[in-house]
């Protein structure tokens, strides 16, 4: 019975600790837990995603829907960028000073002055513009506001051809009447005088850019 006991006893060693083994099962124990901890821990941490969007179903749509607009906008900026940059063409605003007006680009100056053909010449120059130089659509639009009026324009025969005060030839179809010198407009045509005597005035140049 004895030896028994004996073996018993020391079999039962090997599984219960003695109060002078505690420590060592002290130590056992905390090296143990830790791994229950982590363990535990892991689990958890593995199930929150799937757990919180399920538990929060409206902030995942949210979300879902801010990342699909980043993504959109994120790919319009990359077709705006590698699109072909278009050269933008600044626009010229253009006018005429006060009292003038304004056709085609050009500024006309009806004068209520009046001068000779040479006076009404320098006194365009002064305006920074020159005796009325007409195109064609010039002469409809002048024909039109001149009322009652004849004004000088910048036309005067040089030999036996007329020239514009530019030094180009006149080669429009309206008429000019008369064999005088300078010419003025009149009616719906051109007429011919003297050049010294006077009359109000046309002058023109080109509208300024702003």
């Amino acid at each position: 019975m004895s030896q028994e006991q004996g073996a018993d006893g020391s079999h039962q060693r090997n599984f219960i600790c003695d109060p002078e083994e505690s420590e060592i099962c002290s130590i056992h124990k905390v090296l143990k837990e830790p791994l229950k901890n982590r363990s535990a821990t892991g689990n958890t941490l593995s199930r929150f995603p799937g757990e919180w969007f399920s538990c929060h179903p409206v902030l995942t749509v949210v979300l879902l829907l801010l990342l699909l607009v980043l993504v959109l906008a994120l790919g319009v900026a990359l077709a705006v960028q590698s699109a072909p940059q278009v050269p933008v063409t600044p626009v010229t605003l253009q006018c005429c000073p006060y009292g003038w007006v304004g056709s085609n680009g050009v500024c006309y100056y009806l004068s209520r002055d009046y001068r000779s053909w040479e006076q009404a010449q320098e006194r365009c120059s002064e305006l920074g513009a020159s005796l009325a130089i007409l195109k064609d659509e010039a002469m409809d639009l002048l024909f039109r506001l001149r009322g009652n009026v004849d004004y000088w324009i910048g036309l005067r025969r040089r030999g036996e051809r007329l020239h514009w005060g530019d030094g180009s030839s006149y080669s429009s179809g309206v008429p000019v009447l008369g064999n005088s010198q300078c010419v003025y407009l009149a009616d719906d045509k051109f007429r011919s005088e003297m050049c010294s005597n006077e009359r109000p005035y046309v002058c023109s140049k080109a509208q300024a850019a702003l």
